[in-house]
């Protein structure tokens, strides 16, 4: 059964949602919503009211913290470990502040890697701030499983939309009404700058008042500079409610000397099936979403921590069986056991066994039958064919017929000393030292002549010490020779 995710961002006096459905292998997008605070308002918990009234009761809930209430740095540590970050980056990030983080929420996002160490978007949130954040959607009856940023949402998006081809810088500008958060991100996606200034739309659909332009194109212009020599020539990219107002877009575009796309662009279809985003101003939900897809998941900085952490049920979600299943795991674990003790119990049968064979054939294999009494049946059967063979079974010629044979052709007289004598089934080797190469030829015609040997041939006859001819000769037999 599909669940119904449901993004939300709440900017100003507008409160602005995406709803999808997820399946186990897509998310589909059904529709973005937007509602506007009404005059006779206090806050924004009837205009949240209405928008839930339009997209039914989800399953998840992502929401985003404006990113004027947030405090933002880059980090880089010399680790990537995911345990060993959570330890230090509230203190990493305590040294870039000037005031100490006890009473704030810090969370953070992995966003690159280089050389070993790992490149972090570490915020920090007063605890004020988010709590009066989560007790907003409460009043409403929901309960966000993640507090995220939604320009960080819009980064991670777009450096999935990523192609070989196209892999230019961009400068991300949400506008929001007086409020606007900047994000610069490098050619291979990493931002590298981040940053919330208090200029905006003094309203929804109006254009930037002479002051609000002046500083948002300042921040624009010296978040560039500052990282001129790692990001050149972005594209500007709008989102946000000043991305749809074209008075808007030609100030950024005549402001920063440069064109201006629409972060629309990069919300594809391949992301998100479904309906198509046409309003930049939904492209932060439909980044958040994206955290949510079963084919492209990105990693949020998330401030439910701690004393915040999410501790609510999701349809769908299986953690209320973990119980139930722990239960069923143990059962199976116990079934082993007792299988694995009844085999334990064959086996020392089987030992037991094995242990009283070999006493009762020690008497006819010796002692060394109590190791294993099978391998060393054959271990003696394998040294009495042994010592048949010497005997001569399986042999045409046996070995003692030709050491008789040996000893008749060569009389103990006769001038040679034997030093090798090597027999086997088809013949015999013969090595040592004669007196005289003569005397090796005579050895030859000699062996020659005998009714058991076949073909006699000397292998080498040299020189050696003393005067000694060394020489090597190999006989086969004539019944070897005939089968």
């Amino acid at each position: 059964m599909p669940q119904r995710i449901l993004a939300l961002e709440t900017p100003g006096d507008l409160v602005r949602g995406a709803l999808a459905e997820r399946t186990w292998n897509s998310l589909n997008l059904t529709g973005v919503f937007e509602e506007q605070r009404r005059h006779d308002e206090a806050g924004l918990s009837e205009a949240l009211k209405r928008l839930l009234a339009r997209t039914g009761a989800p399953d998840v809930v992502i929401s985003a913290l404006p990113g004027e209430f947030v405090v933002k740095r880059l980090l880089e540590l010399p680790f990537n470990d995911l345990r060993r970050l959570n330890q230090v980056v509230p203190f990493a990030l305590e040294e870039h502040l000037p005031f100490p983080v006890d009473d704030a929420v810090v969370a953070f996002s992995r966003v690159g890697r280089d050389n070993g160490n790992t490149l972090v978007v570490a915020a920090l949130a007063r605890k004020p701030d988010l709590r009066n954040h989560l007790e907003l959607l409460a009043s409403a009856g929901l309960d966000p499983r993640t507090v995220t940023l939604s320009e960080l949402a819009i980064a991670a998006l777009m450096a999935s939309r990523r192609t070989p081809t196209a892999q230019a810088p961009h400068l991300l500008l949400s506008i929001e009404p007086n409020s606007t958060s900047i994000v610069l991100v490098d050619s291979d996606g990493k931002p590298r700058a981040l940053r919330t200034v208090q200029a905006g739309p003094a309203s929804p659909g109006e254009s930037l008042g002479r002051a609000a332009a002046a500083t948002i194109l300042s921040a624009a212009r010296q978040t560039l500079m500052a990282h001129s020599t790692e990001v050149q020539h972005p594209d500007i990219v709008l989102a946000g409610s000043g991305a749809a107002i074209e008075d808007l877009r030609r100030q950024i575009a005549e402001g920063l000397a440069a064109s201006v796309r629409n972060a629309a662009e990069f919300s594809g279809s391949s992301l998100l099936n479904g309906k198509s985003l046409d309003k930049s101003r939904f492209a932060g939900c439909a980044a958040m979403l994206l955290a949510e897809s079963p084919a492209v998941k990105a990693e949020l900085l998330d401030f439910r921590r701690d004393e915040f952490a999410f501790r609510g049920r999701i349809r769908g979600d299986l953690t209320p069986f973990y119980t139930t299943a722990m239960l069923a795991v143990a059962v199976v674990l116990v079934a082993l056991l007792d299988f694995a003790v009844g085999v334990s119990v064959d086996l020392a049968r089987l030992h037991k066994l094995d242990r009283t064979i070999a006493v009762a054939a020690a008497p006819a294999l010796g002692p060394d039958a109590r190791g294993n009494a099978v391998e060393t049946l054959r271990s003696s059967i394998a040294k009495m064919n042994k010592r048949l063979g010497l005997a001569g079974a399986g042999f045409e010629t046996s070995p003692l017929d030709a050491l008789l044979a040996l000893s008749r052709d060569l009389p103990r007289t006769f001038p040679v000393e034997m030093q090798n004598v090597t027999i086997d089934a088809s013949g015999m080797k013969l090595s040592g030292k004669a007196d005289s190469f003569a005397t090796v030829d005579q050895m030859k015609k000699a062996l020659s002549r005998d009714r058991i040997f076949g073909t006699v041939e000397v292998i080498h006859a040299k020189a050696s010490s003393g005067g000694k001819v060394s020489f090597q000769l190999n006989l086969t037999f004539r019944d070897a020779e005939a089968g």
